[in-house]
């Protein structure tokens, strides 16, 4: 039955492509591959520091306004996840758990490849990333290395978030809902000038459900959630030409955490509590001063991150491991920019930014009862069932403390210039673009690990069994610094104002760091080099610890075309990513551990389409293409000794999907006489996603999945009551799947779910 919903489903999404949308917004203001409606006084450029419109801009982008936003029900960088061709942001762990993927390129953990802005401020920390937007007033999309105007992390893309200013809103909005789940929700705002020059808004939101998956063990929920927050902002315009914004949001997550089920008896049944636990404070100060042809803005942001993970790390009803992370972070960062705003043969941009993170993380792994015999005890009992003359030793700890403690300061600064020669050659329309960043950062690991495990020793032949004490410390400092120059170059043809070609090529990087993570496996080696009176030096720990920089090539051709003016538009680009030392998660041994290391070489390789169409008033379809063929080209794993022990090359790059898709639609009508209802909108996504690998050796994998989506609002006066459903067939697939200890373990994908809420609006 499922089989023939989806054959329907597919060929509905088929046709669609013969009506499909343009993408600009009404008077054909606003560029994307979903209808955005966006006033013009808004929308005018992409950021701070880009001198291109957002409807001109030579790059693949997308972009998305409260309309969009809401009909889609976006409530989360991962509720974009597909709706965004080849953008992919796996719902899985918890909301510390953010991995990003556009055309094949991201990382599960460490640094990410695609960095996410609000207002201009930086995100350092991917645990931030999965964040309530709330009050949001558009979100781009740039896909592709943007690494000259934003450095470092910024190889995939770019995810630029704006909310609302007091001096261009005004209002008061109050929501609340419900739905299957033990959904609830609520949030409020209000926007308002104090006189002409100033204003001031502040808005809060809150939402809880009892989660979706089952812990046999204990019968509870695994993943129910609570997260609350707010947001205040104040704008004033201190006289024509400056003006100066402050906003300040605070984000607060209590939520049951890490649904993972064994393959074999799909069945989640572990017997230690997984929490994650979060709170985030942002700030930023923008100011702007408006010159004759040319602007200055300076953006300010600190943010402070606190956050708590507990996780049963063998996922088992046994006692074998147990981690407690804890992160402090204070994150201060600022840009200053230039730039001309006139439209002129020559445009420019100019900009400084620099940058200080500093990073607390105290991580203490509990090996315990279950773990002690199976890893520490069990190959003791084996030598010396080989050799019955070697001392008897028994481990008489029933939990060992792995205990780490890390202080990671990181600080950079970065020197960046755009310039774009118009109208090349007397030939209107042509135009070059040439950037440059000039990026350096300096990253440091401050790291104190010890361990202690008492134990006994007998002696062949003697009938006393010695107490004994293994002490394993671990104390050092790893650092390095990297010094990166990004440029980019980009070749655009404007044929007329809604239609353009551009080839375009850009260098972008990942930066180098340390792992953390393996260090409760450093601290059992050192245990058990400690009984054996070795220990484990500084450098021997840092050259386990250290992986490089992470370097791509982005080449792109692109464009898009007005077909049918106002009614009929495309965009499309073929890209091809060229990866040198790429960043990998791997898990290293049987106990739970991984770590990130560098891989070799890898190339990704696709294209990305979009149609939109407007047949008739208040009736919008559109659909989405992108295809990702992203694998290792030359990646070798050798033993200690140099022998190649695996050949990954040509695998596919784990994680990322061989495509996305969506199609998808919205109506809307306006009632004449209004009697019961002025207005109806619909709207509904059919989203798809191919194939996934879930490791490097490409032999377990998720096939093709879609999800159907649909929202439902009648507008009456100032109410507003909604109707929603996601994952409305109940689709069942692995949202997530790895091995551990000799397992394979997955988390199973959110079943389907309902809703309603109501909106006044004043």
């Amino acid at each position: 039955m499922k089989s023939y919903i989806y054959t329907k489903i597919v060929l509905l999404s088929a046709l669609s492509f013969l009506f499909l949308p343009n993408i600009y917004a009404k008077d054909g203001l606003s560029k994307d591959t979903l209808y955005t409606e966006l006033k013009k006084d808004i929308v005018i450029l992409s950021s701070t520091k880009e001198t291109n419109s957002l409807k001109s801009l030579p790059a693949a982008v997308s972009v998305f306004s409260p309309k969009n936003l809401e009909g889609l029900q976006v409530y989360s960088l991962k509720d974009l996840s597909s709706i965004v061709p080849n953008y992919f942001a796996a719902d899985y762990g918890s909301k510390m758990t953010s991995p990003l993927y556009i055309r094949g390129i991201g990382a599960r953990s460490g640094d990410q490849t695609v960095s996410m802005y609000v207002d201009n401020v930086p995100y350092f920390n991917t645990t931030s990333f999965d964040a309530e937007l709330f009050d949001i007033q558009r979100v781009e999309v740039l896909r592709g290395t943007q690494g000259t105007l934003y450095g470092r992390n910024a190889m995939g893309g770019i995810i630029n978030i704006y909310t609302f200013s007091p001096l261009n809103y005004e209002g008061t909005t109050i929501k609340v809902g419900g739905g299957s789940h033990g959904q609830l929700s609520g949030n409020a705002s209000h926007y308002r000038r104090l006189g002409s020059k100033m204003g001031v808004s502040i808005g809060a939101y809150y939402k809880q459900d009892d989660g979706y998956f089952t812990n046999q063990y204990n019968g509870k929920k695994v993943d129910d959630l609570k997260n609350g927050g707010g947001r205040a902002k104040f704008a004033w315009e201190i006289t024509p030409r400056f003006s100066a914004t402050y906003s300040v949001s605070f984000d607060y997550v209590d939520q049951g955490a890490f649904p993972y089920a064994n393959i074999e008896t799909t069945e989640i049944d572990y017997n230690s509590d997984s929490y994650y636990k979060r709170k985030l404070l942002t700030n930023g100060l923008a100011l702007r001063y408006a010159g004759k042809g040319y602007e200055i803005n300076s953006t300010t942001g600190y943010q402070y991150l606190n956050d708590d993970m507990n996780m049963d790390q063998d996922y088992t009803p046994k006692s074998y491991f147990q981690i407690n992370q804890r992160q402090r972070q204070n994150s201060i960062s600022q840009e200053v920019t230039i730039k001309s705003t006139s439209k002129s043969r020559y445009q420019w941009s100019f900009g400084g930014y620099g940058f200080y993170d500093y990073l607390h993380t105290t991580s203490p792994v509990y090996m315990m009862e279950d773990g002690i015999a199976q890893y520490l005890q069990k190959p003791l009992d084996n030598a010396h069932a080989g050799n019955p003359m070697m001392p008897e030793i028994k481990f008489t700890d029933n939990v060992i403390d792995l205990n780490s403690n890390f202080r990671r300061p990181i600080y950079g600064a970065a020197a960046f210039h755009q310039s774009t020669f118009n109208d090349l050659f007397a030939t209107p329309g042509l135009s070059v673009t040439l950037g440059l960043r000039l990026d350096y950062e300096k990253t440091e690991l401050k790291y104190y690990s010890d361990a202690l495990a008492n134990y006994t020793i007998k002696p062949q032949g003697s009938p006393v069994a010695i107490p004994q004490v293994a002490k394993a410390l671990l104390e050092g400092r790893s650092s390095d610094d990297f010094l990166e120059l990004l440029p980019k170059g980009v070749i655009k043809y404007q044929i007329n104002p809604a239609s353009h070609l551009y080839v375009s090529a850009s260098r972008g990087y990942k930066a180098g760091g340390n792992n953390i993570q393996i260090f409760a496996d450093l601290l059992q080696e050192a245990l058990e080099g400690a009984m054996r009176q070795s220990e484990m030096t500084e450098e021997q720990v840092n050259s386990r610890i250290a992986y490089k920089p992470e370097y791509s090539w982005n080449y792109e051709l692109g464009g898009q075309a007005d077909i049918i003016s106002n009614t009929l538009s495309t965009n499309f680009a073929l890209y091809y990513i060229d990866v040198r030392d790429v960043q990998i998660t791997q898990f290293i041994n049987n106990r739970g551990g991984r770590m990130v290391s560098n891989a070799g070489k890898a190339v990704s390789k696709g294209f990305e389409v979009g149609l939109k169409a407007r047949p008739c008033n208040g009736f919008y379809l559109y659909a989405n293409y992108g295809f990702a063929d992203a694998r290792f080209k030359d990646y070798l794993v050798k033993d200690g000794e140099g022998d190649i022990v695996e050949n990954y090359t040509n695998n596919h790059i784990p994680f990322a999907p061989g495509f996305t898709f969506s199609v998808g639609g919205s109506i809307s009508y306006d009632f004449k006489h209004k009697t019961i209802l002025d207005r109806f909108t619909f709207d509904t996504n059919f989203s798809g996603v191919g194939k996934i690998y879930w490791a490097e050796d490409n032999e377990m994998s998720q096939g093709f999945y879609g999800t159907l989506n649909a929202h439902l609002a009648l507008e009456k006066s100032i109410f507003t009551l909604e109707f929603w459903g996601k994952n409305i067939l109940d689709r069942d697939y692995n949202a997530f799947l790895f091995e551990s200890m000799g397992s394979y373990y997955a988390q199973k994908s959110k079943p389907a779910r309902w809703g309603a809420s109501l909106k006044i609006k004043l």
